[in-house]
């Protein structure tokens, strides 16, 4: 057999200073257990790495008998045992194997592997014994005795245990096992991190575990370990390639699915996780990783109570699980309320019990913190990272996680010292170098404290949307205050993201919130701080003013429940506070999903927030919320709002906070809320519904089946004209207009030909005489106006707009296009209307806006400009013109000071406008500012002295100083 030599790992002899990884390359070798390809137990080993494990277990069964195969044919059934949850079989396969063969070092290992598994310490402890008794460099017995070790606290005596494994491999042994590379890399990653020899990842990854790949392809471990430690580091994209190729050779790992499952849980891939958690317990049905991972979908969906019995039932199997205990603390702490102190009754009863069986059990808080995490409990997870440091300081990731919860709770300068500390532990942690980089940006930012806010941003950016997002903060936040009863006891911090360093703002926002370029909004907020991207970072501009308003909401009652407000009450009031007028398209979305039953109830809703099916499910779950407090207003009064946050303050839930609030069980509140849907569904009137679209090839097979079914055989046509196939689409329209001569849609195929060869007239009279104005088809009511827009027949084309708009009331199209008939047309007061319809739709439509501001400027509704003008400014702050407008209307109604800033803001933006600088001249003289009027038209007096404006305004200005 060929045997190959493990990478060298060398230990410093001086004391002072610290082990250190070198890993050499390992020369290609043979497969694990014989070189033979014909070998029998070289067979039952592939079967087992591969995933079959009946056929492997029964292979290995047939080499017991064999008294040179007894040893690794007893090791390889017990392995295909615990791959599928038969601890117990396993173990007896061990012992029996063990009494008849009592110098075989590998057996007791593999049971205080088992022992240890199940949380049996002192069994595994005697196995260990026994194992090192017969081989004192057993290495998995060495590794197991390393792991009880930390796992009773005795961390000094650990790092020793697992020195000793790095130091007898740097020793030139040969190796050619890769399960011996699998501990050693184990022991050297523990190694590495408790001892800060970050240097040893890329080596374990990139040398050690393919090394274990070359002994035997088919070795998944490999890739198991490196996708775990890529994880680790949130190196997401490397993790998954790792992960799927451990999958590829053993889709039917526990191992490796619920390290899949993890992943996904990270991203939120909720779906995915449970596909793999399936598999897992498929095969392992007590898979205890695979039961932990369940519980984290859980709490990630807002489901402690399930998470918690989960946990329980994983503690029933392995009372001392520090994962398992850390998740169950948690998740009590959820259920019963967490003190300020970041403690519950049963959940400081859990910890306690921890610390007294191990004084240094840091995982049992680094795991609480990421269950509290999960469930944005931030404050509470700070703590429990903290304490985590503070058990076991030789944790790596506690730190980077402890930075970024620091930046969520805005401690910016507690997060940078953390972060740095942990990057130079740990440089290859994503999330937390992303953070890093973050606050190295946000050092170059620019302050703006007011009394109740600090604003962060980019002053070459947008010092100018920092002033008005500071106005605008300040305005609202007495009156939201007032409604929400409650007032934040410090400064709240936003920040303002905007492109930097060939990343564009939201990139910078989404790794300020979680260290990872993934999430899908604008703005967020995480109790403490709010993160917006810069509306002019973006490739399509959003109402800035909405933005902040929205996340206030957020920051009041996050803080004012302590946290504990669900996520769909939270987004309720935030949307409710907006006051905002429910859209059209929600009006839409409300008449098509509520009589179908498509709508989401209290036990569902905030899977819509989470975990939408669809964009529009993600709507319809901001919609419904924004009902449920319209409800709870309407229906228990404005009052109610303030209770049900109260409720949540002390602890309650869902359930419970309706009954105190409402006097009604949660089965009678959603009765009346469904009333309440059903009424306001009722008052919108009809809204159209398109057939669902049918794949073309489809369509042809349902067509060639219904030869008579002139509605199938019409759509087939509109098909084959939109497809280019002119002259199928007017053959099968002949064929429909012969049966059924005023069919809409094969008139709207003949027309969209006659129209392609001249023939618009003619199209038009076919789609009049076909039209059914009592259930019109929309798109013949499209075309038709489109006709008679051409030809500027203006009323029939307005009325024509008009019956669409009446049968599409989601579709704003028919609005935009009757506004363009008013505008041709001159009918301002339509004009007006159509716009403002718009402008309520939509709360980021920029044009609209400044169209209105306009007209009103024009009709002399000065208030009616401001108005408009601000709500523009509000979506780009940016645009000389509207401050110019907004100038204007405040001129016009004497606010001469408040003109005055404006135009100086126009002119900031467009130095050399000479109407605004003459207009800031005359609000200046206005006011009786003559020193700042004449500073003002300097400029323009040096460079266009002559201009007859200017020596006006000189000539005044003389006159007012005699």
């Amino acid at each position: 057999m060929s045997r190959s030599r493990l990478p060298t790992i060398r230990a410093f002899q001086n004391p002072l200073q610290l082990f250190g990884l070198v890993l050499l390359t390992i020369p290609l070798a043979q497969p694990l257990l014989a070189a033979d390809p014909n070998d029998r137990l070289s067979a039952a080993q592939t079967l087992l790495l591969t995933g079959r494990y009946a056929k492997a277990a029964m292979a290995f069964q047939a080499e017991l008998a064999q008294a040179n195969h007894a040893v690794p044919a007893a090791v390889g059934l017990a392995r295909c045992h615990r791959a599928q949850g038969q601890g117990g079989a396993a173990m007896a396969v061990l012992a029996k194997t063990f009494h008849a063969h009592p110098d075989a070092a590998a057996l007791p290992a593999e049971l205080a592997r088992l022992a240890l598994e199940q949380g049996d310490y002192p069994l595994a402890e005697k196995h260990v014994a026994q194992s090192l008794a017969i081989d004192e460099a057993q290495v998995l017995a060495r590794l197991v005795q390393a792991d009880l070790l930390t796992a009773h606290g005795e961390l000094e005596e650990a790092d020793k245990a697992y020195a000793w494994l790095v130091d007898r491999y740097n020793q030139r042994v040969n190796v050619s096992n890769p399960d011996t590379l699998r501990w050693i890399g184990q022991a050297a990653a523990c190694y590495a991190r408790w001892n800060r020899l970050h240097d040893q990842f890329s080596l374990l990854v990139n040398e050690l575990y393919p090394s274990a790949l070359r002994l035997d392809k088919n070795y998944w471990p490999a890739h198991l370990e490196a996708g775990l430690l890529y994880l680790e580091k949130f190196n997401q994209a490397e993790a998954e390639r790792s992960l799927q190729a451990a999958l590829a050779i053993n889709p039917r790992s526990p191992d490796v699915n619920a390290a899949l499952a993890r992943l996904a849980i990270q991203n939120y891939r909720l779906d995915d996780a449970r596909r793999y958690l399936r598999q897992a317990l498929l095969v392992h049905p007590t898979h205890r990783q695979s039961r932990m991972m369940q519980a984290d979908i859980h709490i990630a969906n807002f489901q402690p109570e399930q998470a918690a019995t989960v946990l329980e039932a994983v503690r029933q199997d392995h009372v001392r699980d520090e994962q398992a205990l850390g998740r169950l603390a948690a998740a009590y702490g959820i259920l019963d309320g967490l003190s300020d102190e970041g403690r519950s009754p049963r959940m400081d009863q859990l910890l306690v019990d921890a610390e007294r069986h191990n004084p240094h059990c840091g995982q049992v808080y680094f795991a609480a913190a990421g269950t509290l995490d999960k469930a944005r409990r931030f404050p509470t997870a700070a703590l429990m990272l903290e304490r985590a440091i503070e058990r076991m300081p030789q944790l790596v990731g506690p730190r980077g996680q402890l930075g970024l919860m620091y930046m969520r709770l805005g401690r910016e300068d507690d997060a940078r010292k953390v972060l740095a500390e942990s990057h130079d532990i740990d440089p290859f942690n994503v999330r937390v170098s992303n953070s890093l980089k973050v606050l190295e940006v946000l050092e170059t930012y620019e302050t703006l404290e007011t009394e109740h806010f600090i604003l962060r941003f980019d002053g070459r950016q947008d010092a100018l949307l920092a002033r008005y997002a500071a106005r605008h903060l300040e305005a609202i936040y007495p009156e939201l205050c007032e409604r929400l009863d409650f007032t934040p006891s410090e400064k709240t911090l936003f920040e303002i993201f905007n492109r930097a360093r060939n990343t564009d703002g939201h990139g910078w926002f989404s790794a300020r919130m979680v260290g990872l370029p993934n999430i899908h909004t604008i703005g967020a907020c995480a109790g403490k701080m709010v993160a917006i991207t810069s509306p002019s970072a973006m490739k399509k501009r959003f109402n800035w003013a909405q933005v902040l308003r929205h996340e206030f909401v957020h920051v009041l009652n996050l803080q004012q429940t302590r946290f504990n407000v669900p996520h769909w009450f939270t987004e309720a009031l935030a949307v409710l506070l907006e006051d905002q007028p429910r859209s059209a398209a929600w009006d839409a979305m409300l008449a098509r999903r509520v009589p179908a039953g498509q709508v989401f109830d209290l036990n569902s809703i905030n899977l819509g927030f989470i975990r939408p099916a669809s964009s529009e499910d993600w709507q319809m779950a901001y919609c419904q919320a924004e009902i449920y407090a319209q409800y709870l207003v309407d229906t228990y009064g404005e009052a109610s709002l303030g209770k049900m946050l109260t409720a949540y303050r002390d602890h309650c839930n869902t359930a419970a906070a309706i009954e105190r609030v409402c006097g009604v069980d949660v089965a009678k509140f959603e009765q009346g809320y469904q009333q309440y849907l059903q009424a306001i569904v009722a008052k919108l009137g009809p809204v159209d519904s398109d057939q669902r679209p049918v794949r073309f090839s489809q369509l042809v097979r349902m067509a060639a089946e219904r030869p008579d079914d002139v509605d199938l055989q019409a759509r087939l046509a509109l098909a084959y004209l939109e497809r280019r196939s002119t002259a199928q689409a007017g053959r099968l329209a002949d064929q429909v207009l012969k049966r059924s001569p005023r069919h809409p849609v094969a008139t709207l195929v003949k027309a969209k030909l006659l129209i392609s060869i001249g023939e618009a007239s003619t199209a038009g009279e076919k789609l009049t005489a076909c039209l059914d104005r009592e259930h019109p088809n929309l798109p013949v009511v499209k075309l038709l106006a489109s006709l008679h827009y051409r030809q500027a027949e203006w009323q029939e084309t307005e009325t024509l707009y008009t019956l669409g708009q009446s049968h599409d009331r989601g579709n704003l199209a028919w609005t935009r296009s009757l506004a363009m008939v008013y505008l041709k047309t001159g009918q301002t007061k339509k004009l007006v209307e159509a716009l403002t319809r718009l402008a309520t739709a939509s709360s980021d439509d920029l044009p609209v806006r400044k169209k209105l501001a306009q007209l009103a400027l024009q009709a002399g509704d000065y208030q009616a400009a401001m108005g408009w003008a601000n709500q523009a400014l509000q979506i780009d702050v940016n645009d000389p013109s509207i401050h110019r407008m907004l100038a204007m209307a405040l001129a016009a109604t004497k606010q001469f000071e408040a003109a005055a800033a404006e135009y100086r803001v126009a002119l900031e933006l467009r130095p050399g406008d000479r109407a605004s600088r003459l207009a800031l001249v005359r609000v200046l003289l206005a006011a009786g500012k003559q020193a700042a009027a004449r500073t003002a038209l300097e400029p323009l007096a040096t460079q266009q002295p002559d201009h007859p404006e200017v020596v006006k305004l000189q000539e005044q200005l003389e006159r007012e100083s005699k």
